[in-house]
């Protein structure tokens, strides 16, 4: 079955030509008893708003048995401003307006950190509400990336640490510890994903809090992990949502952050992700934006063409199981529900 069409969202077009199978829900039967409903916060900031959103559909859309709504809302205290701003006040619930519906799941984002705490974010203390709204509410909790260290924080006092020596991104191998858990059904048993974030929780600390993890890499810890009932809070530090070329976009932004001299030093290469050619390709260009910026000449531009050929998503398979697992198992636990009432799912 296909995503639904609800909302007027910019990635409708391009999934579509993807290949992705959408329907407009008018075209739905009223007594459609294969449907779930999932809310998506999105956290991103603006600039990545719309691939964030794309790149969660695409993974919605992979359990073809149900029709899958998508919710998308979002909260205050975030970098949003002129058109994305005027798009998600279109598109987009606020967090009040998505309180009123009768949702199956929800996916939180995670979100550009800003600062070393945690609570001291422009946009925790809203964001804490909708953590203890879902606790409450919602069935089943797919966290990824920040959110999953917001949600432990908040739960269980877990204090996520600054990753060492520095930022862990790149694709990273992965074991599978659990292949028998509904989630990992069909997953390989050693896959790829990537990795992007300069915070990070070890496996060791959610051991005390009946938390089980599902997998984990040599090189950068858990990946996946569940609660102790398996369903309600599930846990990414990972991206399995990312494009192929998300790693190099993040790249090119670190490049300018030093030109702009928010950093000291000239980044390094996400690891396992750039070919060699492409690696000596940024590295003359590596050369050229040092003595550019250090003699005042115009930056040189990126030679992304010429990196974007080589460059292999080899996670986004495995990232389609787990989602479809996942939204299997909502749709066998609202046929086990008593029936709900359709309109407040919709916000009518």
């Amino acid at each position: 079955m296909p995503l639904v069409q609800n909302r007027n969202l910019r990635s409708w077009e391009r999934l579509a030509g993807e290949g992705v199978d959408i329907v407009d829900a008018s075209e739905i039967r009223a007594d459609a008893s294969n449907e779930v409903h999932i809310g998506f916060l999105n956290m991103m900031p603006a600039r990545a708003v719309i691939a964030t959103e794309r790149q969660f559909l695409r993974l919605a859309s992979a359990a073809n048995e149900y029709y899958v709504h998508i919710h998308p809302f979002t909260v205050d205290g975030l970098d949003r401003h002129g058109d994305i701003l005027e798009y998600m006040q279109d598109a987009y619930d606020s967090f009040s307006q998505i309180q009123s519906r009768e949702l199956d799941g929800l996916i939180m984002t995670g979100a550009n950190p800003g600062e070393a705490e945690l609570k001291t974010e422009a946009f925790w203390p809203q964001y804490e509400q909708v953590i203890y709204w879902a606790q409450r509410n919602i069935p089943t909790i797919m966290c990824s990336c920040l959110a999953t260290h917001a949600v432990l924080q908040a739960l269980h006092g877990i204090e996520r640490t600054r990753c060492e020596p520095g930022k862990r991104w790149g694709v990273y191998s992965h074991n599978l510890l659990n292949n028998t858990h509904h989630l990992t059904q069909g997953i390989d048993s050693v896959f790829e994903t990537p990795r992007s974030h300069v915070f990070e929780m070890k496996a060791k600390q959610l051991a005390d809090c009946g938390i089980e993890v599902l997998a984990t890499s040599k090189e950068a810890d858990f990946h996946l992990a569940v609660s102790e009932d398996g369903f309600k809070w599930i846990f990414l530090q990972g991206h399995p949502e990312y494009d192929a070329i998300s790693l190099l976009k993040e790249y090119k932004r670190e490049v300018h952050r030093f030109v702009d001299f928010q950093i000291s030093d000239y980044p390094d290469y996400p690891l396992n992700y750039f070919s060699r050619d492409a690696r000596n390709e940024l590295t003359a260009y590596k050369n050229d934006v040092i003595r550019a910026r250090d003699n005042g000449l115009r930056i040189p531009e990126l030679p992304e063409p010429k990196i974007t050929d080589s460059l292999r998503n080899t996670w986004s398979e495995q990232g389609k199981i787990l989602f479809a697992n996942w939204i299997r198992k909502i749709g066998q636990s609202v046929a086990e529900r008593k029936p709900r009432n359709l309109s407040k799912a919709m916000g009518l």
